[in-house]
């Protein structure tokens, strides 16, 4: 079986009917975002990325504005991720910037700031053994991508930085066509 045909289809699942923004809309207790999470393998191992569908489900909510639920759906990821490993790191991160697109959300700009800063450094820290790639990602990309929405966030109030956040689901080999994000 080629690795595309073991990807779970992310894209037949229903999103949420409306993004979770704390203190705006009211919080979600079921629905397929907590089945993805609680179907999560307790390890994560980096090698089967492509059959991870909490993984793969999070760059499709990310893409789509559900912050909040990316968190969900990509903490059992960095939780079954081996301690200290490039892989938690690069997913903490990643979580960082859902994160802070959630505050932007909440107008908490300066809470932003600080997550994007943090990511920033959590994907430097991904990176430190040299791979392009790790789970699929294109690292070079996410750290640029990531340092760029940082500067973004200098120039940009408010929830309209939220155009420039870094493109993730560009950057994966998503659907195991090896399609790379061009900055």
């Amino acid at each position: 079986m080629s690795r595309a045909a073991a990807m779970p289809d992310v894209e037949a699942w229903p999103l949420p009917d409306e993004p979770y923004v704390p203190g705006r809309t009211p919080r979600p207790e079921t629905g397929p975002v907590f089945a993805i999470s609680g179907a999560a393998p307790e390890a994560t191992d980096p090698d089967l990325w492509f059959q991870h569908e909490a993984w793969l489900s999070g760059f499709r909510l990310y893409r789509h504005g559900y912050f909040w639920e990316t968190h969900e759906v990509w903490e059992p990821v960095w939780i079954g991720a081996r301690p200290n490993s490039a892989e938690r790191a690069m997913v903490q991160g990643l979580i960082q910037v859902a994160n802070a697109c959630l505050k932007l959300r909440m107008d908490r700009h300066r809470a932003a700031v600080r997550l994007v800063v943090i990511a920033a450094n959590c994907l430097d820290e991904a990176a430190i053994g040299g791979d392009a790639s790790r789970m699929g990602l294109d690292l070079a990309a996410a750290r640029a991508a990531t340092a760029g929405f940082l500067s973004r966030l200098a120039s940009v109030p408010g929830a309209e930085a939220l155009d420039g956040r870094p493109p993730y689901d560009q950057m994966i080999d998503y659907r195991g066509e090896n399609v790379h994000y061009n900055a």
